[in-house]
């Protein structure tokens, strides 16, 4: 299915050599199409940035906190990763990543990211149960936690 390499250190590597598996993931392939090899040699820079994940859109790469890739469980780490990707393909299209005059909820990037990222999640396998609890970020609110659950399970 995938594999996380959890004994990578801190730098930068190519996503292809952080997560195994992202090649075989029909949601990916219907957001890439051709261009998901280009996807997937993104750069991953791991550092200790306070941000837990997010796309260093001056730098085109996948900015990961540390202590967070070490310590997340491997299928939060994934279900990240594909997140993070359509944010990648939504850079490509010039899309504006974070427009403030959206919540984080209602970002219209964010509710197609993780309408992809849920497609991905119950393809994998994950209960509705264990979607809704992945989408419980610490930046939102309890009543923010809920909409989004609407707009995107």
């Amino acid at each position: 299915m995938f594999e996380i390499n959890k004994k990578l250190e801190k730098g930068k590597h190519k996503l292809k050599d952080v997560v195994k598996g992202l090649e075989a993931s029909d949601v990916l392939i219907e957001v890439f199409g051709n261009e998901l090899n280009k996807a997937l040699n993104a750069t991953v820079e791991m550092n200790d940035h306070p941000m837990i994940m997010w796309i260093d859109e001056d730098r085109e790469l996948i900015s990961v906190n540390y202590d967070y890739f070490k310590k997340t469980e491997n299928i939060i780490l994934y279900l990240d990763f594909v997140h993070e990707l359509i944010h990648i393909k939504q850079l490509w299209k010039g899309e504006e990543l974070f427009n403030e005059k959206y919540s984080y909820v209602d970002r219209p990037t964010e509710v197609e990211a993780y309408k992809y990222t849920v497609k991905e999640a119950k393809r994998i396998g994950l209960s509705k149960l264990q979607i809704i609890d992945y989408l419980k970020v610490d930046w939102v609110s309890n009543e923010d936690h809920r909409r989004l659950v609407e707009k995107v399970l």
